[in-house]
């Protein structure tokens, strides 16, 4: 097996470095968005990969690259993840699990087993959502919950819509609808862990039980500008002053809750000006767990203190909810492969939740579906100094592999 691993792990180097330097932003981190001359090279890239080790290779109308091993059967085992990127982002996130979703596929064919089931490996596209504020747009096209009409809505920061950009980039968005899968039996994914649990207890490969939920909104307090120095403390309309108030107790609720995240990661203050009192003052909430009931209680915790905090202060405040995504088991059978494996080949494993969305999330959602996750340096993530090490996600390959084969009735 030492041998095995280490044409993996070669493979899997070889192919990162190379991708990594498909961004517009060199120097600085990966930065890959949809439907621009990074993404066009990169796609490039992983279809020459592709059809090296004998895939018959295409681009879907979502902009993913799709490669396909026929089996005895149509009906198909997908594998794969995102090739885009956040901005200034790491080497490895979602491109990681394309490249070793290549290698499963590779190990596949030389194996020269017939497959019970059709396998297709998948670079998705768009699953960040950092160009167009959406995210995970393969996913939904693959299972028909896109329209045009959305496409022609969702805008960049230079006001080029999802429509406008798939046209330039030779796909057709009026025909986004007309694309729904129906063949896809089950979706695998692998990718880095994003988190330090993995590295701080030593494992080698995590089982994903969970992909948590997110609740985000929007909320602005609106209050008064008045002058800093002669609006006495007790007549002040302070629209910051109120939303500190309200801020400071979200992370502490959280941690009443098992296996859930809260974070104020955007706030403006209006007019921001250091003599100025507040005018009004606009944050986002994004609360993730792993149930509906523990999401939902911090979010209607929230709009409690925001109606306390405008029944004492005077002050009105305004809700706008950005995203629900319900949390979403991964499939058990899938798992108990995965452990299976991990036993047989001895790796140290153990299961646990994924704290951040992927592509497994909303295929999961329809269908069977599971991942599988490697250790992260430092826990960093969506950042240059991302890092997992080629050992680790090799592993992470036979694990996968061994699964595949499981699933087709080969093992």
């Amino acid at each position: 097996m030492a041998n095995e691993l280490k044409l993996i792990e070669d493979n899997i180097i070889k192919a990162l470095d190379a991708l990594q330097k498909f961004t517009a932003t060199p120097g600085f981190g990966v930065t890959r968005f949809p439907y621009t001359k990074e993404a066009r090279d990169a796609c490039s890239y992983l279809k020459k990969r592709m059809e090296a080790v004998g895939l018959a290779v295409r681009m879907d109308n979502s902009g993913a690259v799709i490669g396909r091993l026929e089996g005895k059967s149509p009906a198909t085992i997908m594998i794969g993840s995102h090739f885009d990127s956040v901005k200034h982002g790491g080497a490895y996130d979602g491109i990681a699990g394309v490249v070793c979703a290549i290698e499963v596929a590779r190990l596949l064919k030389e194996s020269g087993m017939e497959l019970g089931y059709s396998l297709e490996v998948i670079a998705t596209n768009d699953e960040e959502g950092a160009r167009f504020n959406a995210g995970l747009f393969t996913g939904k096209a693959l299972l028909g919950q896109l329209t045009c009409e959305e496409l022609k809505t969702q805008v960049d920061v230079d006001g080029i819509s999802v429509y406008q950009a798939m046209a330039a980039y030779g796909l057709k968005p009026e025909e986004i609808a007309e694309h729904k899968r129906d063949d896809i039996k089950a979706f695998i994914e692998i990718h880095i862990e994003q988190g330090p649990v993995l590295e701080a207890e030593h494992k080698e490969i995590g089982i994903v039980d969970v992909i948590v939920g997110i609740k985000r909104a929007r909320i602005r307090i609106n209050g008064r500008a008045d002058h800093a120095g002669t609006m006495p403390m007790h007549m002040r309309k302070d629209a910051l002053e109120q939303a500190t108030k309200v801020i400071s107790k979200i992370g502490d609720r959280a941690r009443l809750f098992r296996n859930c995240v809260a974070t104020v990661g955007f706030l403006q203050v209006e007019p921001n000006v250091m003599n100025i009192i507040p005018q009004s003052v606009t944050f986002v909430v994004d609360i993730r767990g792993v149930d509906e009931e523990s999401i939902m209680a911090q979010y209607y915790s929230l709009l409690a203190d925001l109606d306390k905090m405008s029944l004492e202060s005077g002050l009105t405040y305004d809700v706008e909810n950005l995203l629900y995504a319900e949390p979403v088991l991964m499939d058990e059978e899938i798992k108990s492969y995965f452990e299976m494996s991990c036993i047989n080949r001895e790796f140290e494993y153990m299961h646990l939740p994924s704290g951040a969305g992927h592509d497994a999330q909303i295929f999961g959602a329809k269908l069977p579906a599971a991942m599988l996750f490697v250790p992260s340096a430092g826990g960093r993530s969506h950042c240059p100094e991302e890092k997992s090490e080629a050992s680790d996600l090799a592993k992470a390959v036979l694990v996968a592999y061994d699964a595949v084969q499981t699933m087709s009735g080969l093992k």
